[in-house]
Parts: structure tokens; sequence; C-alpha cells
């Protein structure tokens, strides 16, 4: 028998484990696809409200998306809702601005606030298009009119810290979609847990995101000569997805560390993906961060940094993200973090 006395090393085994599991994981994926499918990749283009699946905050994002565990700042409502009664500071106070593909611009914001064992908080997503301009069969190059496509989401988050190294959190979600003339609402929820084992500051989190009743828009149909009129539009699913994933900080001297996160995410809809990042932490103040996304068509790559400074008690974080989303281009993420300053940084 081994008995690892230190911290670190039973750390180390930890994440090795994690490691050599999603080794196997994704062999046994390349070698055999229906092992660990799960039927996602057959189910393409089957669900809707894909805005609800846009990633919130550069840092996450800059993280490859490993947020599972490691979103434990003002984003963490989108990421995992378990970890808000984990943050640091009372209180947390976020802003997200996505520049995306073709003029589109996304904001998210969000507020929190916990205690010892509690917390509740607010959170907004918005998607607007801008003027897209309207074309018919017989006027490909436009008719001199427009029409938009926005999309906003609304979420209440309350998590409970069963003990002191495990908690469980829920966001209850109201989407909006409008295009054009036709619209559509519907409620949708996440529920995920963070446990820290108690070895250094290894997380593991696991959440299941944007599930609930299938969608319709309202209103009835456009009748088209020639064609049998429908009563109603075809409804579809939500965006359904489960993330597993854990993070680990590792001292390397003085005031510098290496963040670590592993996550494994199954879409409902598409093929699962590992999730890689690293955060290089140079001293209190910068933060350096790059992270992969295995298995994706568009791009998977993604970079950026963090600047972090304290001003009145209050921590000031910015966070910048780049992604490279192939042929859509490199889609550039800025966000700000709030947070009163009561305790010395750890767990960023």
């Amino acid at each position: 028998m081994v008995i690892l006395r230190s911290p670190v090393r039973r750390a180390a085994l930890v994440l090795g484990l994690c490691l050599l599991a999603c080794l196997v994981l994704g062999a046994l994926e390349a070698k055999a696809g229906s092992v660990i499918q799960l039927y996602g990749a057959e189910n393409v283009g089957t669900a809707g409200a894909q805005f609800l699946r846009l990633p919130a905050g550069a840092r996450a994002a800059a993280l490859g998306q490993a947020g599972v565990a490691a979103a434990v700042d003002g984003s963490a409502p989108f990421w995992n809702p378990a970890a808000t009664v984990r943050t640091q500071g009372r209180r947390n106070l976020f802003f997200g601005h996505t520049a995306y593909a073709a003029g589109i611009d996304v904001e998210h914001a969000s507020y929190h606030t916990h205690g010892h064992t509690w917390s509740w908080g607010v959170s907004a997503g918005v998607l607007r298009s801008g003027d897209i301009p309207r074309t018919t069969e017989f006027h490909q190059q436009g008719t001199g009119q427009t029409f938009q496509a926005n999309m906003m989401v609304l979420g209440l988050t309350g998590t409970r810290a069963m003990t002191d190294r495990f908690s469980i959190g829920a966001n209850v979600k109201y989407y909006q979609e409008n295009l054009d003339d036709l619209s559509l609402g519907a409620p949708v929820m996440d529920v995920g847990v963070l446990y820290y084992p108690g070895i250094g500051d290894l997380r593991i989190g696991f959440v299941v995101r944007n599930f609930g009743p299938d969608m319709r828009p309202g209103g009835t149909p456009l009748e088209l000569d020639g064609y049998d009129t429908p009563s109603e539009y075809q409804s579809f699913s939500a965006p359904t997805s489960g993330s597993f994933g854990t993070a680990y900080t590792w001292s390397l001297g003085g005031q510098t560390s290496l963040l670590t996160s592993v996550e494994f995410h199954h879409p409902t809809d598409y093929s699962e993906s590992f999730r890689l990042g690293g955060e290089l932490a140079l001293g209190p103040h910068l933060d350096l961060r790059g992270g992969w996304e295995t298995n994706r068509d568009e791009g998977g790559l993604s970079a950026g940094f963090g600047v972090e400074v304290a001003r009145d008690r209050w921590r000031v974080g910015l966070d910048y993200a780049l992604r490279d989303m192939g042929s859509f281009g490199t889609i550039h993420m800025v966000s700000v973090d709030l947070a009163p300053l009561l305790a010395p940084r750890g767990m960023r």
C-alpha cells in the first residue's frame, strides 16, 4: 500500500487519474466513436436557443470554456451556480461583452451575494443582431427593408453550502427570442454541484445546463400557395448539456502559480468534447491564460489575460479573451468583475 502523506502528492494523484480517464475516453472515441458518442452527434440541429450556449466571461472563455470547476468569480452563475457561494468577497458585480461574428453583439451581466452557507443572485444575457437586410426569392440582393433577430435570458440563482466543502446551486431562467415578427419564450434551468476534497484548492464540479420543456414559436405559419400549411410551428428541444470537470492550482514558488482545468462536455445535440485550460498567475495582478476544446469543427483554441487591482477595499478584475472560430474568424471578449476585497486573494 502506498501512503500519500504530502497534499501535493495526493493532488498529483487525483489530477493524474482525471487526466488518464480523459485520455482513455479520448482514445476510445477516436477508435470507436460510438463508445462515448451518446447519440449527441446524431442529433445535430435538433435543439434551438443556441444563444444559451454562448460563453459568458472572458476568463472562462480563455480557459477553453473549462469553467465548471474553475469559475469562482463573478461569472460563476453562468458556468456553475454552485460556485457562487465560494466566490471571493460577499458580493460580485459582473459585466461581459462579446464582439461576435457578423456584427453581432452579446452582453452578459450578473450580481450575486453570499453568506457562509447560502447565496442568491440575478443574471441576464442579451444578443443583438443589428439590422439584417431582408431578401426574397426575387430580391436576393435585398428588398431595401431590414429586420432583427434578438435574444434575451433572465435568471435567478440560489445556492446552498451543505458543508464547508460541498455546495449545490440552481439557476431558474426565462428565455425570450424575437425573429422579425415571430417570438417565443420558455423557462429553462441549470443545476450544479461543487466539491472541495480538501487537497489544496482542488475543485470538482458538475453541472447540467439549459434543461426544460420544448420550445415553439407563437402565432400561425404563413400560408403558401400549393402547400399544406400546418396549424402551428414545429417545436424543438432546449439546448441541454452536461459538464464534469476539475481544477487545481499549483504553486510554482513566490507569487507565481498555475491553475489547470480539465472538463468533459456533453451536449445533447452535438458530439462530446474535452475542454482544457491553464492560467499562469505572475504575481497578484497579472494572469496569462490559454485553452483548447477538442472535437470542434470551428476552431477550439483560445487565449487571454487578466489584470487585477485593489481600490478602496474593492477588487477590480479586467479580463480579455480571443477565441479562434475557424471560418467565423476571431471572437473578442472583455469582462469586468467587481467584488469587495475582504480577504486575501486565493481562489480566483
